[in-house]
């Protein structure tokens, strides 16, 4: 058998030694040139009204409040609650080539669906290839710049 056939693709423990990494499941898109992010946390729950927000806006405010560059890339395409909780009310800025975040009272960026919207009241009917395709554009259109915890 040749290496690629004994592979599991587990780099830090294989003991082939093939001197390259190996791709481990689909390419991941890359945040937008301008930004750069240190670390993301995701708060993710099938279940809705479980506090996915309340948690997200916590830990931004804590991470914030210690000195630390927070953002929230808020995924939550049906219920936008994000910009409600900062007090955002104004509309995310863009370009041709690029999207802007809002900024809370306290600094913390912010990308929804409902800072793109007309209204922000209104339903938006979407189903899953283009919610992908919206909350990757917030990862990959969208200038964060400096952030150490998203």
């Amino acid at each position: 058998m040749d290496k690629m056939s004994e592979c599991t693709h587990d780099c830090g423990s294989c003991s082939q030694k093939c001197g390259e990494a190996h791709s481990h499941g689909p390419e991941i898109a890359r945040p937008h040139e301008l930004s750069h992010i240190k670390k993301v946390i995701a708060v993710v729950s099938g279940k809705g009204g479980v506090g996915k927000s309340l948690v997200t806006s916590l830990m931004a405010v804590n991470a914030q409040r210690r000195g630390f560059k927070a953002a929230i890339l808020d995924a939550d395409i049906t219920g936008p609650s994000i910009p409600k909780v900062f007090g955002i009310d104004e509309k995310a800025g863009a370009t041709e080539d690029a999207l802007f975040p809002c900024k809370s009272k306290n600094g913390i960026s912010v990308m929804s669906l409902n800072l793109l919207v007309d209204n922000e009241t209104d339903p938006v009917i979407w189903r899953g290839p283009v919610i992908a395709g919206a909350v990757t554009q917030f990862w990959t259109d969208v200038i964060w710049g400096d952030v150490d915890y998203m």
